[in-house]
């Protein structure tokens, strides 16, 4: 007998895959059993049912590990619970390694496990062939073993969920098409179906492939798209052994793993092609797609050298489509233009082992109103429209397969889809030698090659080919004055009467500033948790100017958006693109200044840091505000983008004088590094409060207009509760920071790198970390008493701790141009 669909649920979940099921089984499982899923055709049609099946507890962030280890735990403990069994097996994993910067890579993952206690440590090659007598030794240099990986059957993990879901009073529906999600006044109120409608509080978008064809329905970017995917399964092997561990050549693009006494092989391919660029077939169950052997002969070569079978013939080819976004990352909860739209989708392969952690933590996030941990890195606010549209993903998204088991490179480019947003600056700066990097379709400066060099990255985790030509740009911004491109930086206006109110209320520093001036400020949460960070200078009474991070002013646009109270007249826009801007930093940037303006007076008391003044710069009418991210005296020079050259012309030929030198992003993030400045979503997030990062000095507590998250900040501040942030330095000049480095006190993990880079002031690798400190230990106490070191590649490097900047601690430099 047909089951009757309800008229209403708190939660209607599209998509029975592993993402709907979990969301479904741990909404209910935490008590939210009002849950309806509605499945197109049967549980696990679209993707799940051909996934391999590899489960591992460490990934690639923070948050994916979180998720992945959780899925282990689950994976233990829900056949007891709901009687299906969900096939693990936990065989292992070994990744091997062909080259020395294959091997960099792995001991850099097996540091990174440390940091969530999981065991990752080396093994012989001679090591690794006893594991695997299949496996060729030939160029292998060793590798990294997991004890704690292995494999799961996807349909029967993915049934067990829904069982664990109906048992606690989910409902789930197959064979039900959704056709709409309904919405009213920017708010979730149902769906449609080819059955009926069902009026409901939250929708949550876990169609899979379907998910961005579903939202753009309603607006909402969901930015992934289908890929082919391979693999082959062999005939039967005699005498393989069932605990053979999970074998991964990322080298050779390809992994190996027992499967019912076959193996199965998949790849990580070195060209991807996206699939049903004109739609999904709405027949599509269960489907393969057309196995085309040139698509994969040059990876499968290789995997047939790593692991020669030459008696063994293949019995299964398979093309399934899986789901990859244009950044590699997940799209993980609220849209940010209908109020109870969830998403959760776009997870790169990785579902099954991720999926009961992501399907956790969307559940979390629906019943207590905001992220359980650090989901940043997956906001749907993140994507700007143009990186939803298929145009762009049908580019974009096959790249993320072929890297998927490519180098994972410190500041690793994406190729496809480039030079879309320039600035004024573009031209100019590429014929002197700039080397580009790209955020959020930016084209931006990452160093300057010169004369007779390629202005192209070389990758490496020692150092790159632009490392050189860094430190002098580095030191140009030290001892004389250096000139960057600031203009993809965000911009928002907030005007209207009520604009110094509200921003009163939004920020935490004193926004009642005069005409001319800037600050900077912190945006809370209700929690007490940092939404972000950014400067604020007033044009006029009622008359603001936001300036926010290339990757988040969209975020922080929505987030301004969200906070205007009824009746409140305040007007936002978005001002990126009227303006060009050159940052100038160093000790002679007040001389350049001077010397490109006869009606600016740059001194100190005439045109103090944290202020702002209207100017000429040769023909063109100019603004400038005096900050800087470098920790050197500097100013942040906006044109309009009709003048934007000439100015640029204009001080290129005034600094000749002074030894003016263009630099990129690689020296900005190393000068602000040593300086101890701070960027949101490395070093902080909604998850840290003010008085873990040190800084309570722009949170304004007594103000007239308390600001939001005020009392839940003095509570956390009162709490004390880390971790802190503090500085770290290396003893050693030699090897180098970039992000995860784990930190160790007196040999135990205390926390780990959240930004690193080599500084040419201190001489040595420098960055920020985030330390856990002992109970009752005060941060002073526990960098004085304590030994650091960090691991580096296995090896532990003597460091250096500090609640303070390494490089000129009392911002004499900065604020007054002291050398």
């Amino acid at each position: 007998m047909k089951k009757q669909l309800p008229s209403h649920a708190q939660v209607v979940i599209i998509g029975g895959g592993i993402h709907g099921c979990s969301v479904a089984y741990h909404l209910a499982k935490q008590g939210l059993t009002d849950v309806v899923l509605l499945e197109r055709k049967q549980l696990t049609s679209g993707t799940t049912w051909h996934a391999a099946g590899l489960v591992g507890q460490l990934q690639g962030s923070h948050a994916t590990t979180d998720f992945a280890k959780y899925g282990i735990e689950l994976l233990e403990e829900i056949e007891a619970e709901t009687g299906q069994n969900p096939g693990y097996r936990r065989s292992g994993s070994i990744s091997v390694a062909v080259n020395d910067e294959r091997m960099a890579e792995l001991k850099r993952k097996a540091d990174f496990a440390k940091l969530f206690g999981i065991d990752a440590h080396y093994m012989s090659t001679p090591e690794i062939q006893e594991r695997w007598p299949l496996m060729n030794p030939d160029g292998v240099l060793g590798g990294i073993y997991m004890p704690s990986d292995g494999s799961a059957n996807p349909i029967d993990l993915t049934t067990a969920l829904a069982k664990g879901a109906r048992a606690r009073g989910a409902k789930i529906f197959e064979n039900i098409k959704v056709e709409e999600v309904l919405t009213e006044g920017g708010k979730v109120t149902g769906v449609r179906t080819d059955q009926g409608t069902i009026t409901a509080d939250y929708v949550v978008n876990c169609a899979g492939m379907w998910a961005r064809e579903l939202g753009q329905q309603n607006g909402v970017g969901v930015p992934l798209h289908a890929c082919e995917h391979y693999y082959l399964v062999t005939e039967a092997i005699e005498n393989l052994p069932s605990d053979l561990p999970v074998l991964r050549s990322y080298c050779d693009g390809t992994y190996w793993k027992e499967d019912a006494g076959k193996l199965l092989f998949g790849f990580a391919h070195f060209q991807a092609k996206p699939w049903a660029v004109n739609g999904i077939p709405d027949t599509f169950e269960f489907d393969s797609l057309p196995f085309v052997e040139d698509d994969v002969m040059s990876v499968l070569e290789l995997a047939m050298e790593r692991v020669p079978l030459p008696d063994v013939g293949i019995r299964t080819f398979f093309n399934g489509p899986e789901s990859y976004s244009y950044d590699g990352r997940f799209t993980l909860g609220e849209a940010p233009d209908v109020k109870g739209y969830f998403v959760l989708a776009g997870v790169n392969s990785t579902g099954i082992q991720s999926g009961s952690g992501a399907g956790r933590a969307l559940a979390q996030w629906i019943i207590d109103g905001h992220p359980p941990i650090d989901l940043s890195e997956m906001d749907p606010k993140r994507c700007e429209d143009f990186q939803a549209r298929d145009l762009y993903l049908r580019e974009r998204c096959p790249e993320t397969l072929v890297l998927t088991y490519a180098m994972h490179w410190p500041n690793r480019q994406r190729e496809t889809v480039r030079n879309l947003r320039r600035t004024p600056f573009y031209h100019p700066m590429k014929a002197r030698g700039a080397c580009f990097t790209e955020t959020q379709g930016w084209e931006r400066p990452g160093w300057f090659a010169p004369q007779g060099v390629e202005p192209k990255y070389e990758y490496s985790f020692g150092r790159q080919n632009w490392f050189d030509y860094a430190i002098e740009e580095q030191k140009a911004a030290r001892e004389q004055v250096a000139m960057i491109d600031y203009t993809m930086l965000g911009k928002l206006m907030v005007e209207g009467r009520d604009a110094e109110r509200f921003l009163q209320r939004i920020c935490t520093n004193n926004m009642a500033l005069k005409t001319g001036r800037v600050a900077y400020t912190l945006m809370l949460n209700e929690r007490g948790g940092i939404e972000s960070d950014v400067t604020v200078a007033r044009h006029a009474d009622d008359s603001f100017m936001m300036m926010s991070s290339i990757s988040h002013t969209r975020r922080d646009y929505l987030h301004l958006r969200d906070q205007i109270q009824p009746g409140e007249d305040v007007r936002l826009r978005d001002a990126t693109a009227s303006y060009g801007v050159l940052g100038i930093m160093g000790p002679k940037s007040r001389d350049l200044l001077r010397a490109v303006s006869d009606d600016v007076d740059p001194p100190n008391e005439a045109f103090p840091f944290n202020s702002l003044r209207h100017f000429h710069i040769g023909h063109a009418k100019v603004f400038a505000q005096r900050l800087s991210y470098s920790g050197e005296m500097g100013w942040e020079i906006f044109v309009s983008p009709d003048f934007a050259e000439h100015v640029f012309e204009v001080l290129m030929q005034a600094g000749e004088q002074f030894g003016l030198r263009l630099i990129g992003g690689e020296a900005l993030n190393a000068l602000r590094l040593e300086k101890g400045f701070l960027h949101w979503g490395h070093d902080m997030a909604y998850t840290e409060s003010p008085h873990q990062i040190g800084m309570e000095f722009v949170c304004k507590t007594k103000k007239d207009i308390p600001f939001t998250g005020r009392d839940a900040y003095l509570a956390r501040k009162a709490e004390n509760k880390g971790p802190f942030l503090c500085s770290v330095k290396l003893r050693d000049p030699g090897p180098l920071l970039h992000h995860n480095e784990p930190v160790l006190r007196d040999g135990k993990v205390a926390g780990y790198v959240t930004a690193g880079a080599w500084g040419q002031s201190v001489g040595a690798a420098v960055g920020l970390c985030l330390l856990n400190l002992p109970d009752g230990e005060t941060e002073k106490a526990a960098v004085e008493q304590g030994a650091f070191t960090v691991l580096v590649e296995g090896q532990e490097i003597e460091a250096d701790i500090s609640l303070t900047p390494f490089y000129d601690p009392k911002s004499k430099r900065m604020l007054f141009g002291d050398t």
